[in-house]
C-alpha cells in the first residue's frame, strides 16, 4: 500500500509540473491570437513601448495594440518554457 501512495505522489507531481509548463502557455498562445485578430481587424491607436536594460535597449513607437498582445504573449510562452520547477520530493 505505501508503493502506491508512492506512485499517486509522484504521478501528482509530474501532471502538476506539465501543469504549470502547459497552462502559460495556452494562455500565451491566446494573447498572441487576439494579438493577432486585432492587428487583421486595423484596430489602431497610440501607444509606445521602452525597454532599456544593461545590455540592450529599445523602443517601439505608434505601434497598434494587437502588436502588445502579441509581444505579451510571446513574453508569456518563453517565460514559461524557459522557467523551470524545481521539486524535492521525499518519500
Amino acid at each position: 500500500m505505501t508503493t502506491q501512495v508512492r506512485g499517486t505522489s509522484s504521478n501528482l507531481l509530474v501532471g502538476l509540473y506539465y501543469i504549470f509548463k502547459i497552462v502559460p502557455v495556452f494562455i500565451g498562445a491566446g494573447s498572441i491570437y487576439l494579438g493577432y485578430r486585432l492587428f487583421i481587424l486595423g484596430v489602431t491607436g497610440q501607444a509606445s513601448l521602452s525597454v532599456e536594460t544593461g545590455k540592450v535597449s529599445g523602443q517601439l513607437l505608434n505601434a497598434a495594440p494587437g502588436l502588445f498582445f502579441a509581444i505579451g504573449g510571446i513574453v508569456i510562452v518563453i517565460a514559461a518554457i524557459w522557467k523551470s520547477a524545481s521539486v524535492d520530493h521525499r518519500a
